[in-house]
């Protein structure tokens, strides 16, 4: 069996005190009290004197209290251990903080080299190197490209030749010719442009073309257009009656009525056309447009220069006043000036509306390009007409 350990000998006020002083601050030095001061409040305590001499037991004379090895001498109060001590945290914060400045002043650079990496210098270039660079690195050509479509061609010379062959032959051909442009017009024209309900879009620009057309052969007394501007009023209130009754929520409105009532003005204008085989030399004003304007789509074919794509428009004019000239002084009984602005006009109306059309994205499929031919017979008859009314009656 083991022996009960012996209990801690009770402390007084003062020695509480002085071992909570030690343990907080390492020394009780300062505020230690001599022996004899504690010595007299310990035995000055009133609940010592009632006692018996027997029964009581001065604290001065108790070994107890008196002055233990355990608390007096002991090396274990007497001086402040180490880990009593406080550390002096000055120096490693200054030495803490010159590390930190130095890894971010270290940082900073390698960011900074890494950020604004030294640039090389630029080599010397010479004159001709210079010249190069320039050429290079010069503005985009402001004239786009016409890509080259023989197909738009060669529906311009077929449908240039009809409408002259049918000049000859009276107003009913021509209205048959002029029909022929108009449908193939509204058969492609929603594909063309991309437009939203191309069924409808067809529908239209079939019943604006029907009454263009029929109220020009069916005016027989000059003036032959007076009705033509009913014609017009009734297309455009189609068109508009048309996008009412879309379900579709109508997305693209206002490029869809535009591009309809171009369409439906495109035909309007060629429908002029009808008309002019009841004037006096209307057959052979007909004959001299339509030649200018098949000469003006061989002149397409030199698009693919880069030289010469800036002075297309130039070109086709030219080209279409001197077949004019050349037709009317071999062939037609109409002044070389009537001739000569004839051509130029038709040549250049249409070479600019297949130039306009040939820069749209589904210009490379075969019904557009035929949509382009026969946009560009038909949008110069209105000018023709008044052209040659004003200068051969």
């Amino acid at each position: 069996m083991t022996d009960a350990t012996p209990e801690p000998p009770a402390m007084t006020r003062a020695q509480r005190r002085l071992r909570l002083l030690q343990a907080k601050y390492g020394t009780t030095e300062p505020f230690a009290a001599p022996d004899s001061a504690a010595q007299s409040r310990s035995s000055a305590t009133p609940e010592f004197s009632d006692r018996p001499e027997s029964s009581a037991k001065p604290t001065s004379a108790t070994p107890e209290f008196s002055a233990t090895p355990e608390f007096s001498a002991t090396p274990e109060f007497s001086a402040a251990p180490a880990s009593f001590a406080k550390p002096d945290t000055s120096a490693n914060s200054d030495s803490h903080d010159s590390d930190d400045s130095d890894d971010s002043h270290d940082s900073h650079d390698s960011h900074d080299s890494h950020d604004n990496p030294a640039k090389p210098e630029a080599p010397v270039l010479t004159r001709a190197q210079k010249r190069a660079a320039a050429n290079a690195e010069a503005a985009v050509d402001p004239v786009p490209e016409m890509p080259l479509q023989p197909l738009v061609t060669i529906a311009v010379l077929a449908l240039s030749a009809l409408v002259t062959i049918s000049a000859f032959a009276g107003p009913v051909l021509v209205a048959v010719s002029v029909a022929l442009a108009a449908g193939v017009m509204a058969w492609g024209w929603p594909g063309l442009l991309g437009l939203p309900s191309p069924r409808g879009t067809i529908f239209v620009l079939a019943v604006g073309s029907a009454a263009a057309i029929g109220t020009v052969l069916a005016t027989t007394l000059d003036p032959f257009l007076s009705w033509m501007p009913a014609a017009l009023a009734c297309s455009m209130l189609v068109a508009f009656v048309h996008q009412l009754a879309r379900k579709d929520g109508r997305p693209r409105l206002v490029e869809s009525i535009a591009s309809n009532i171009t369409a439906i003005a495109i035909v309007v204008s060629g429908a002029s056309l009808v008309a002019l085989p009841r004037t006096p030399e209307g057959d052979w004003v007909v004959a001299i447009s339509a030649s200018a304007m098949a000469v003006s789509a061989l002149t397409d074919l030199v698009g693919g220069s880069r030289r010469l794509r800036a002075w297309l428009l130039p070109l086709a004019m030219l080209a279409g006043g001197i077949v004019a000239v050349v037709v009317s002084v071999t062939l037609a009984h109409v002044g070389w000036g009537a001739a000569a602005l004839l051509g130029v006009l038709a040549a250049g109306i249409s070479h600019a509306t297949r130039r306009a059309l040939s820069m749209l994205p589904a210009i490379s499929a075969p019904r557009s390009q035929l949509v382009s031919a026969s946009a560009s017979v038909l949008t110069g008859g209105l000018v023709i007409y008044v052209v040659g009314r004003y200068f051969l009656g």
